[in-house]
């Protein structure tokens, strides 16, 4: 059989039964829709959690925290963590009650002092402005908090403006119980807003902060090391030494198998309409296998092969199946797209963020497509061999 013969009639259906057959490929691609809608909903989920994190400096980083009050976290212990071997640098974060005071507005909130480098190895950006760079003295980095603290709605409105702080400090007096306060030597302007409605806080240099007030003790480090491979021997060596260990990468990798997880189950349950589809498409080449008996005793006395006959039909259920995994995937992303517009739509209702619910890796749709060919392999097998089997004179007097 040649394959011009081979296309025509493994086509033909789409002529003789067009209304059977395109049902067919709207059961399979049910199915398919359906994998595509739940599985992409799982790596739209994962997306929008790992989009957030700094892939760089942030993963070869490592938190420390004194594992208990009696470890003095000072500018000693900083020496010793960068004197430890593999660690490239080191950049702490004190922590301070605070007030901030923007025109007439006061509002309490947390000052955190640090270097620039310390958020590129925590892996905090922000979604307006920027966070401030190495040697400047005159910007802070706000919470969404700190925003709402004196009633700005935009995070845009905010940047550029002027704040002063007044750091407030336990007093050691005994006749007093109320904290001392320390104003910081001149105003800050805003240049960048943290994504964080939950907490207030503000970041300011941490030398800036050193000029006023003496650090006594820090509340976290970050550890960056050289390489990936370093993480697990400096980690061991820093909990040798009183601290609490977490790492970025370790967040990732338990992220990732969750949702992994979350996939999986997603998947089982599209899977129950693939089956469904894939019984119904089989049912379609069943039918066609009798309406066809008399023409498979014809092709089979003039010549045809049982190869022939196995070819022709698995062919037909091999082009079902890829025209149901297209027609799948485009009514899987169509109607992915419009919900994710329903739920922004809503998002931005309620004063919300926008964001993409779905996400469709490239690899993630050829496989789809492959699995909708595999499942018209699959379906069209048991009908081939049973016409490649049949008798030739049973198939002409079959009526």
């Amino acid at each position: 059989m040649q394959v011009r013969d081979l296309i025509n009639l493994s086509t033909r259906m789409f002529r003789t039964r067009p209304t059977r057959t395109w049902l067919t490929i709207l059961g399979i691609s049910v199915g398919i829709s359906a994998v595509l809608f739940l599985v992409s909903l799982g790596y739209g989920l994962q997306n929008i959690i790992l989009q957030k994190i700094v892939f760089n400096q942030a993963l070869l980083s490592l938190t420390a925290t004194p594992a208990t009050e009696l470890i003095v976290f000072d500018n000693k212990a900083l020496d010793a963590l960068r004197k430890t071997p593999k660690v490239v640098d080191v950049a702490p974060q004190a922590s301070f009650t605070a007030e901030a005071v923007l025109g007439e507005l006061h509002g309490t909130a947390e000052l955190r002092a640090v270097d620039a480098r310390f958020f590129d190895y925590a892996g905090i950006t922000t979604i307006v402005g920027k966070t401030f760079s190495e040697g400047e003295a005159d910007q802070v980095v706000v919470s969404q908090a700190v925003l709402k603290l004196f009633g700005i709605k935009n995070d845009k409105d905010v940047l550029g403006k002027e704040i002063n702080v007044r750091i407030m400090l336990k007093t050691t007096s005994v006749s007093s119980t109320a904290p001392s306060t320390i104003e910081l030597l001149h105003t800050f302007k805003i240049k960048g807003v943290i994504e964080d409605a939950q907490d207030s806080f503000f970041y300011l240099p941490l030398f800036e902060v050193a000029k006023v007030t003496s650090i006594e003790r820090y509340d976290q480090a970050r550890v960056r090391v050289a390489a990936s491979g370093d993480l697990t021997p400096v980690k061991e060596v820093v909990m040798s030494m009183g601290y609490q260990v977490a790492s970025l990468s370790e967040t990732i990798d338990q992220a990732n198998k969750i949702f992994q997880i979350i996939q999986i189950v997603l998947g089982l349950f599209g899977a129950v309409a693939l089956v469904v589809s894939s019984i119904g498409m089989f049912n379609t080449m069943t039918v066609t296998l009798l309406e066809r008996t008399n023409e498979i005793g014809i092709m089979r006395a003039i010549g045809g092969s049982k190869g022939n006959m196995k070819t022709l039909f698995i062919s037909e259920a091999i082009v079902i199946g890829f025209l149901g995994g297209v027609v799948g995937e485009v009514l899987g992303i169509v109607g992915a797209e419009i919900f994710n517009f329903g739920i922004n739509s809503l998002a931005s209702w309620f004063g919300g963020a926008k964001t993409d619910l779905f996400y469709y890796p490239t690899w993630f749709l050829v496989g789809i497509i492959i699995l909708s060919i595999i499942i018209g392999f699959l379906s069209g097998v048991f009908p081939a061999r049973r016409a490649a089997n049949l008798e030739p004179l049973e198939a002409l007097r079959y009526k």
